[in-house]
């Protein structure tokens, strides 16, 4: 990179922050982003539409019919402002890993193996469900992007003055920093806000919230000894998950007052 161009990107990196920093949904703290709900929508359907052209969908009604039912009781219990503006659809992959994901645009995956392991219960299917809607609605792809973005910054930044031969090296201690030190942890506060928010849902849509916990302390049975050290990790542990939403439905159901209002600032969140 030119001499003459670096110090042009501070300045620039400077207005991005200023100028992207916007209000963060449902949990009314402040957040950063370079792409636009609209930009973030279209994002999410180019990739859904990858997704199906290449991966083989489960069409059994044993799996389907439960699985679209409860998504639309979830959608439906989301407030207008949260609701409206997303292509809210829910697929079955025919896949058998315990997983699922959403993308910005509201299509929801999940896998064929994560319902045998829940046994197509209703109440866990909608914990699981409500998570991946919380990701949508809090915007935690339109982050992502934006942090992954930052980082490709930083890296131009630390190696414009590195000699070209020691580039290599530098890199690679700079990406293993970053992801330990910034992209893991953020990624692990977006699933603890995913947990929160999912389980606001939980409760709006009128299931028992204890099937949160049930699904929690499954997976932990389940799973928490085949993990890898929760620093190491994009995802909390198992076990510290279970814990924090065993206080979170005690405290949901003792301040009804947030479910009603479909709102948990991120302060109140801290302090569980």
């Amino acid at each position: 990179m030119s001499g003459k161009i670096f110090p042009l990107l501070i300045p620039l990196f400077s207005f991005l922050i200023f100028s992207c920093t916007t209000k963060k949904p449902v949990t009314e703290g402040t957040t950063f982003v370079i792409v636009s709900h609209s930009q973030e929508v279209e994002l999410g359907r180019e990739s859904a539409q990858k997704i199906l052209g290449k991966e083989k969908l489960v069409t059994d009604p044993r799996y389907t019919r439960i699985v679209k039912e409860t998504f639309r009781k979830l959608v439906e219990a989301l407030p207008p402002k949260h609701r409206d503006g997303y292509k809210w659809n829910v697929y079955v992959l025919d896949r058998k890993e315990v997983n699922a994901f959403a993308l910005p645009s509201g299509d929801i995956f999940l896998f064929q193996g994560l319902l045998d392991f829940i046994s197509n219960d209703e109440g866990m299917l909608a914990t699981v469900l409500s998570h991946e809607i919380a990701h949508v609605i809090l915007r935690h792809s339109a982050e992502k992007i934006t942090m992954a973005t930052l980082a490709r910054v930083g890296e131009l930044l630390l190696l414009n003055k590195i000699p070209p031969e020691n580039r290599g090296l530098a890199r690679e201690f700079y990406e293993l920093g970053v992801n330990i030190a910034f992209l893991m942890p953020y990624s692990r506060q977006q699933e603890k806000e995913a947990d929160a928010v999912g389980l606001l849902l939980l409760f709006r849509a009128g299931y028992n919230p204890q099937k949160a916990v049930y699904l929690w302390r499954k997976f932990t049975e389940g799973f928490a000894k085949g993990e890898p050290p929760e620093w190491f990790s994009t995802h909390p542990s198992s076990e510290r998950r279970l814990r924090y939403i065993s206080r979170l439905v005690r405290f949901l159901e003792e301040n009804p007052q947030y479910i009603s209002e479909f709102r948990l600032p991120a302060k109140v969140m801290e302090k569980l």
